[in-house]
């Protein structure tokens, strides 16, 4: 299983998908298609057309994007197929999900949000730590990246399995060394965190 989740996420993250293959899951509760053809995400509902985010996944996400003013980079959704292809999570495993990362080969900023069913929230969380398991040993030679990585974060809040990996723009840490580049951003995903315990808790 790690071996295809090794695969699938290398594809991911070096742009090879196939760009001609639409998403099946138009029903899907974590985004729709709003069809203005503009090309600035990809693995939405239709490639080449934007998408915005729905239900109380909008809610948690838009607390994120408030906090962090500015510094939430992800802009592409992974859909049902392609969350099950890289990280092992498949649908019958949650109640509804949003799986956002970055598109772009310079950056892997990424959150994923799952609402697991009850009986299903541990291997929801096991399979996000193999995944992050996955990403820190394809970018290992990559300082930037992987301490992205090694800053990110895996919370359970209630019924909610968290993976936030984020921190924006740190090329003007790297001179600083690796610990200052994995500080600010463990600094950003506790920012994330803490919005997202505020929405999934109501405190």
């Amino acid at each position: 299983m790690l071996s295809g989740i090794l695969v699938a996420a290398l594809l991911l993250f070096t742009g090879c998908t196939d760009s001609g293959t639409e998403n099946k899951n138009v029903d899907d509760q974590a985004y729709i298609n709003e069809g203005n053809g503009e090309e600035d995400a990809v693995n939405t509902l239709q490639v080449g057309t934007k998408y915005r985010v729905v239900g109380i996944m909008d809610e948690l996400r838009d607390g994120v994007v408030n906090m962090l003013d500015g510094n939430y980079w992800p802009d592409a959704l992974l859909s049902e197929e392609e969350l099950a292809e890289r990280t092992g999570i498949s649908s019958n495993m949650y109640e509804n999900y949003l799986a956002e990362y970055q598109h772009t080969e310079a950056g892997i900023d990424m959150m994923i949000l799952i609402e697991a069913k009850e009986d299903e929230i541990e291997t929801v969380e096991r399979y996000l730590n193999e995944y992050r398991e996955v990403l820190l040993n394809i970018y290992e030679n990559q300082p930037q990246n992987r301490a992205k990585v090694y800053a990110s974060r895996i919370e359970i809040i209630d019924n909610y399995a968290c993976y936030v990996q984020l921190g924006a723009d740190i090329s003007q840490l790297e001179p600083a060394g690796e610990d200052a580049m994995v500080a600010y951003c463990q600094q950003e995903n506790e920012r994330a965190l803490h919005a997202l315990e505020k929405r999934i808790l109501g405190t």
